[in-house]
């Protein structure tokens, strides 16, 4: 007799994200069968233990199930027992590829929150025509990298009274926690894959040059990078160009919404704010020592290995305090500018309009929440989604969803607004 599959499960339970995933699923997915996985069985149900005292529920009747990215038959277990996967598991550079592989496979969709662009780009050129096939749809970054990006530009284009040509994000957050006993903000888990994206930026982009190979044509007028420091109108910071995971995340949802729909793509550009014109201006210094020191072998077992040392303490072994991660807060200011519905594009663009997106705790609560809700997403409304399947950047797989309506009236999830019409 056949066993019914569950409708999701999370993989990498055990780590800090899936800890924090699980105890939001238990209310995102409350009307959807879950389980977890993960290669120890104490741990999950520890897990279990640990998310029904914070929740008050009982939660002994969630499935376990056994997985190792070490033993790709656990693998393909997992992937054959659920319609998606929810794949907390990284450094996905290392663990991503069996997970996704095994998904494909056997026809079920996958998530995760990567936030590296080697990983998610090589399996779009790797799988995508496979994923089709098999009507399953694949959607990395569906993290704080990239969702609140991609839905922000969704959003000033929903608000835009005709066409939009460019964005511009600002991105400001800050810490309001009384607790000093430690400064943490991520897990080592984040340093890990940004290091290693940092040491194979090459690679990034000879796949970025096989991704767009395809020719679209060149719209004006053109959205160039500010490459140095600068102050924005409305805003206190000093904004530093930061090209990291969203810029690429959303330039190729703009450029498949062409490719596929005829649709004009919106120009991105970001930059992140600091609060002085000193630490802006040596944030480039920092990342380019940081990226020096990826690329050779010994500094990078450093950085690794003393995460602590090299972050200033923003990244440690234990994570953040809860403490600290509710109480961190940011917003995104996006500028679009293009042209009202009664002007001709071949004129200069004579419209803006600034529209906000901010939330609490970024790197996990925002996190955790966008996951679960891309996934419930795919499960209840993969017709809206292009063709029957595919290896998708968020921004385009759920244009035509309401997966901003759902994160957006959700308690902790994102904050919209229009600032300027």
């Amino acid at each position: 007799m056949s066993v019914k599959k569950l409708d999701a499960i999370i993989f990498g339970a055990t780590g800090f994200t899936g800890q924090v995933v699980v105890e939001d699923a238990v209310d995102i997915l409350k009307d959807f069968k879950w389980g977890i996985a993960g290669r120890n069985e104490s741990k999950l149900k520890d897990v279990l233990v640990k998310v029904g005292k914070r929740t008050q529920q009982d939660l002994s009747n969630i499935p376990i199930i056994l997985a190792d990215v070490n033993d790709q038959k656990s693998i393909e277990d997992m992937a054959k027992k659920c319609k998606i996967v929810l794949n907390c598991c990284g450094p996905y550079r290392f663990y991503g590829e069996v997970v996704v592989k095994a998904c494909i496979d056997a026809g079920t969709h996958h998530v995760d929150v990567s936030g590296e662009p080697q990983y998610f780009n090589g399996m779009q050129l790797k799988y995508n025509d496979l994923a089709k096939q098999n009507g399953s749809y694949v959607v990395s970054t569906c993290a704080f990298e990239s969702v609140p990006s991609e839905l922000g530009v969704q959003y000033a284009e929903k608000n835009f009274p005709g066409t939009v040509n460019s964005v511009e994000l600002y991105w400001e957050s800050r810490n309001n926690s009384q607790d000093k006993s430690s400064k943490a903000i991520l897990h080592t888990g984040t340093w890990e894959s940004a290091i290693y994206a940092m040491a194979h930026a090459r690679e990034m982009l000879a796949l970025e040059k096989k991704l767009n190979s395809e020719k679209i044509p060149s719209f004006s007028p053109k959205l160039w990078m500010r490459p140095y420091v600068h102050q924005t109108e409305g805003l206190k910071s000093y904004f530093a160009p930061f090209p990291v995971t969203d810029r690429n995340v959303v330039q190729r949802s703009q450029r498949l919404a062409y490719l596929h729909d005829n649709k004009r793509p919106i120009q991105f550009e970001m930059y992140i704010g600091m609060k002085s014109l000193l630490m802006a201006l040596l944030l480039p210094v920092f990342l380019l020592f940081a990226t020096i020191m990826a690329n050779i072998g010994f500094t990078r077992k450093l950085l690794l290995k003393y995460p602590h040392i090299f972050s200033g303490g923003l990244m440690t072994h234990e994570g953040p305090l809860e403490v600290n991660r509710k109480a961190t807060e940011f917003r995104y200011t996006l500028k679009a500018k293009g042209w009202t519905s009664d002007t001709p594009q071949s004129a200069p663009p004579n419209k803006e309009i600034v529209v906000r997106v901010s939330g609490k705790d970024p790197g996990y609560g925002i996190t955790s929440c966008a996951l679960l809700f891309c996934a419930k997403t795919i499960l209840k409304e993969h017709n809206k989604m292009p063709g029957k399947g595919g290896v998708l950047p968020p921004g385009f797989a759920f244009a035509k969803t309401n997966l901003m309506d759902e994160i957006g009236s959700y308690k902790t999830g994102l904050k919209f607004e229009v600032i300027k019409q």
